[in-house]
């Protein structure tokens, strides 16, 4: 038999992903992936991030130098990534694998500002029991969210 350019996109064992289109032919979704290295990474800029804004929100004037100053943010980031261990990080790893199928980054970064100031806000205000004050909490756990996926833009993969 003859070998004809027509048949490229053809599985004949149906052993690839996706979906069936007609004539036999299969069409793949892009997936996005990540590895621990680009999850850890956006986790520890968004942990910092987020204790440096709450730094300086809160503890502007505590401290009589930079050096202080610069401690008081790293133990902040400390207690940011060690809390966000049971509440950020599963949100953040779920959130990744749900947009998966999404190859548009921006989206990407777009979810991972709403999703996470919008759980921020119910929860957070929730306890206070007010709308405010958790409400800027919210956002800029969303906005430090949503700069820790920017950030490891590159690190994602993008596979057909």
């Amino acid at each position: 038999m003859t070998e004809t350019a027509d048949d490229d996109g053809v599985d004949p064992a149906g052993i690839s992903s996706g979906t069936r289109a007609p004539k036999g032919r299969i069409i793949l979704t892009p997936r996005v992936t990540f590895g621990p290295i680009a999850f850890v990474t956006g986790y520890a800029i968004a942990s910092l991030l987020v204790a440096a804004m709450a730094t300086i929100a809160i503890g502007w004037g505590t401290s009589r130098d930079f050096w202080g100053y610069l401690w008081i943010i790293v133990i902040a980031a400390f207690y940011a990534g060690g809390l966000g261990l049971l509440t950020a990080a599963p949100v953040g790893l779920a959130l990744g694998l749900l947009l998966r199928s999404i190859p548009n980054q921006w989206l990407h970064v777009l979810a991972f500002f709403v999703v996470p100031a919008l759980l921020a806000w119910l929860v957070i205000g929730l306890i206070a029991g007010s709308v405010g004050v958790p409400l800027l909490m919210a956002l800029a756990i969303g906005f430090s969210a949503a700069i820790g996926r920017l950030a490891v833009w590159r690190l994602m993969d993008i596979r057909a």
